[in-house]
């Protein structure tokens, strides 16, 4: 119980500095920004790929057809 209570007031002290630290911020933002680009550029691909893949599907479906 004694090391949970100790635990508990160690981890809100270093969160706590750690919000009020203008490095850590900008760490933090820097981090964000490189994430949502990664994401952002990850949807786009999805994107292509999809309609790239459907097209193809749809291709495919007319060949089909015709034989």
């Amino acid at each position: 119980m004694f090391q949970k209570i100790v635990n508990f007031w160690f981890s809100s002290f270093i969160t706590e500095r750690l919000l009020a630290s203008p490095l850590f911020n900008r760490m933090a933002q820097k981090t964000h920004h490189h994430v949502s680009s990664i994401t952002d550029k990850g949807t786009k691909t999805g994107s292509e790929f999809i309609k790239a893949f459907k097209e193809n599907l749809e291709k495919e479906a007319r060949n089909n057809a015709r034989k």
